[in-house]
């Protein structure tokens, strides 16, 4: 079985294109500015059908370019085409159907996004790409010296539009810093760069006053180092270390949820700027299990409830001082899925990322590093976070970073060559796994 690079040049590369190493080159620079250019776009808050119009160029452009590779991860990976389709066929039971197959197909196109970065840059260009676009609108926002207001007075939301979008790209540049930092491979500069750039992210991610943010933000740090400590054990020794782990976690995690209390949780919610509803949260879940109930198996039709302008949507926005529902979620991924899609919807979005969390996971375990720390860390906050915010959205940096990530993982795995696969197992008892990828990390770095 020839790795997924040969694959490329022998089924549409020409030789003269495999001898030249400038093509590559070339192709490694464009990779990583198309990183740059969609996690910077994507974290910019424009609602203009102009700057829709130039994100779907700019992505048919880089499309074109990386045509090959694309088609052979989906074909290779259908399933990752499952739910997208089932958001545009949505558009035919919708209750508002050009809208539906507008937004849907704004939707597939942030979903390719995501794919599009997986399969054309490494996974040290993903992380360096996302590091240079989040210090890009970082820095814009602190220049522009955007506020918005919280409970606690006002925060800066900069270019963001929001203080939540603020809080997660603050997180993001400094997860994405502490890998770059950690990160051998990286030239000296940017590594001094990421360590300026580190505690800017974590003191504007805990000072904007969004309590997702603050947590993950401590959640990041236990990620990344638990997986990147992993490379300094042999792989036995990773096995027994998890287990262990494991073993004194869910038991104490399980006590310690059963003695919390009602004053306890009060406490905790005080404590990170929160109430009972979570600021309104519940109220909108309610809404939306009496949608859901209406029409369990296929939903209403994708972002119908929001752009439908029925009394309940309507109520809503008023509620929370909105009046444009393009903007506005359920703040619950499984929710938003279930109104808009269904259960159909929602199986198929849960298989893929089951799926993209196997290869995740199996990437950070059996190949741990810096930018394969960053990935695990990433993701696994996202699942978490999908419970209290919607990660899948239009041109939604979450959305593109979900299968960017998983799609990366994927990747990794279908890059290596058959015979390293198959002599891995009488390899592994005799060296680190680190040793053993040094070779895979500088191809694929």
């Amino acid at each position: 079985m020839t790795t997924i690079a040969q694959t490329f040049r022998q089924r549409f590369q020409s030789p003269s294109d495999v001898r030249n190493p400038s093509i590559r080159e070339q192709e490694s620079k464009l990779a990583m500015a198309a990183v740059v250019f969609f996690f910077v776009t994507l974290n910019i808050q424009i609602v203009s059908t102009a700057f829709t119009f130039s994100i779907l160029a700019v992505f048919l452009i880089f499309s074109v370019l990386y045509h090959r590779q694309l088609y052979y991860f989906l074909s290779k990976n259908w399933i990752v085409l499952v739910f997208p389709a089932i958001v545009l066929l949505s558009a035919m039971w919708s209750n508002t159907p050009s809208d539906s197959l507008w937004y849907g197909i704004q939707l597939c196109v942030t979903i390719a996004i995501g794919v599009l970065l997986g399969v054309s840059s490494t996974q040290r260009q993903l992380v360096l790409g996302v590091f240079i676009g989040t210090a890009i609108v970082t820095i814009v926002s602190l220049a522009s010296g955007r506020t918005g207001a919280s409970a606690s007075g006002p925060v800066l939301i900069g270019v963001t539009g929001s203080k939540d979008q603020m809080g997660f790209v603050a997180l993001t540049l400094f997860a994405s810093a502490l890998a770059v930092l950690f990160d051998r491979h990286q030239r000296i500069a940017l590594r001094l760069a990421a360590l300026c750039l580190m505690p800017v992210g974590a003191y504007i991610a805990t000072h904007v006053d969004a309590a997702a943010a603050m947590v993950a933000t401590a959640c990041a740090v236990a990620a990344f180092l638990a997986v990147y400590l992993l490379r300094y054990f042999y792989l036995r020794g990773r096995i027994v270390l998890v287990v262990v782990t494991l073993v004194a976690l869910v038991p104490a995690s399980v006590v310690a949820v059963g003695e919390l209390s009602q004053s306890s949780e009060d406490g905790i919610l005080r404590a990170l700027g929160k109430d009972r509803t979570l600021t309104g949260r519940t109220i909108m879940w309610d809404l939306a299990d009496h949608w859901i109930e209406q029409e369990p198996l296929i939903g209403h039709g994708y972002r119908s409830f929001w752009l439908g302008n029925s009394s309940d949507s309507t109520s809503l926005l008023h509620h929370f001082g909105l009046t444009d529902g393009r903007l506005f979620q359920f703040h619950n991924t499984y929710k938003e899925i279930l109104v808009d899609t269904g259960w159909l919807g929602l199986v198929s979005l849960l298989i893929t990322g089951i799926i993209f969390l196997f290869y995740v996971v199996a990437d950070a375990f059996l190949n741990p590093g810096a930018p394969s720390a960053f990935i695990v860390s990433m993701f696994l906050l996202l699942i978490a976070r999908s419970s209290l915010e919607t990660i899948i959205l239009t041109f939604y940096p979450y959305t593109v970073l979900f299968y960017a990530c998983g799609t990366a993982a994927i990747v990794y795995f279908m890059n290596k060559p058959t015979s390293e696969k198959r002599g891995m197992r009488g390899l592994r008892s005799k060296a680190p796994i680190s040793a053993l990828s040094s070779n895979i990390a500088t191809r694929s770095g």
